[in-house]
């Protein structure tokens, strides 16, 4: 961080959802600021996310990239850094707190955690504050525990040691956690900076029209490889039933024959049929008739 860098001296997480993070880079509004990253071991803020809603990822920004704080915006750099620095792979063990359970290591549950106080120049935790209704170890009100009373941090529960409430500081009445989180960070802009960061319906109408024709697309391609495939078995199916019956159908006939075989051979042979003789041919000559010295008949 620069060393001239502005930041009060300490800040609630409440106060810091309702500023406006402006880009030093850009001057435009990232918001609103939905998300506070915090350290659970450590008990540090590590980074805030910007924007999302409506099915939208928050863009996320380390701490040390936020650059002053006033009354009404947070400054940071919002274009990343040639360096990587090691806070921007921090984010991913941090965890965004939002309605946690505490609990005593006696197993007592004493309420819900409203708010936190932290120091905006290194990020870490000063005070966790909780509201409690249930008249336990503690009257109902409103209380403030130092990080050093914590035993474990959850994103759904956090354990106190049981022996540090003695010490807790009493702030108020109770508050209930929905209250305390009940306003939008929305609401802290002006109206054209919330329009500004709310999609464009019409193009919103048409990307679902574009994933709507590449899902029928898809799945009418889907419906073609499968009938393609299906009509593929059917006849390699039915090829090879085909094939199997005439293979019946060839071993059934040769079965027949051989039956056929059997049963006649043991059968007479049949008398074979008379050939008629054809009548004998008798050859005449005609010079055979009449003799050369005979004289012809007698003439009457």
């Amino acid at each position: 961080m620069p060393t001239d860098a502005t930041f009060p001296p300490d800040l609630l997480k409440g106060d810091l959802l309702r500023l406006v993070p402006i880009d030093l880079d850009t001057a435009d509004s990232l918001g609103p600021i939905t998300e506070v990253w915090v350290d659970p071991r450590r008990h540090r803020v590590i980074g805030v996310g910007c924007g999302g809603g409506l099915g939208r990822r928050s863009t996320r920004f380390p701490w040390v990239r936020v650059l002053s704080i006033g009354h009404d915006g947070l400054v940071l750099r919002g274009s990343i850094p040639q360096t990587p620095d090691p806070e921007d792979t921090a984010l991913e063990d941090g965890i965004a707190l939002g309605e946690v359970e505490v609990w005593s290591d006696h197993g007592d549950r004493l309420g819900h955690l409203i708010d936190y106080r932290f120091s905006p120049s290194d990020g870490a935790i000063l005070q966790y504050h909780f509201s409690t209704t249930a008249p336990q170890d503690l009257a109902p009100g409103l209380y403030a525990i130092p990080p050093e009373s914590v035993i474990s941090l959850g994103r759904r529960r956090m354990m106190v040691a049981h022996t540090a409430l003695a010490q807790a500081n009493r702030l108020g009445d109770p508050v209930s956690p929905h209250a305390a989180t009940s306003r939008s960070p929305l609401e802290a802009l002006p109206l054209d900076q919330v329009m500004d960061h709310l999609p464009d319906p019409k193009q919103t109408w048409d990307a679902t029209l574009d994933k709507t024709r590449q899902a029928r697309a898809q799945l009418s391609e889907q419906w073609q490889e499968q009938g393609h495939r299906l009509q593929s078995e059917a006849q390699q199916r039915l090829g090879h039933w085909l094939g199997d019956v005439k293979k019946r159908t060839r071993h059934l006939r040769h079965q027949i024959r051989e039956t056929v075989s059997d049963v006649t051979a043991g059968l007479p042979t049949p008398p074979q049929t008379r050939q008629k003789t054809p009548p004998p041919i008798i050859d005449v000559d005609a010079t055979e008739l009449w003799e050369d010295d005979a004289p012809p008949p007698p003439s009457h």
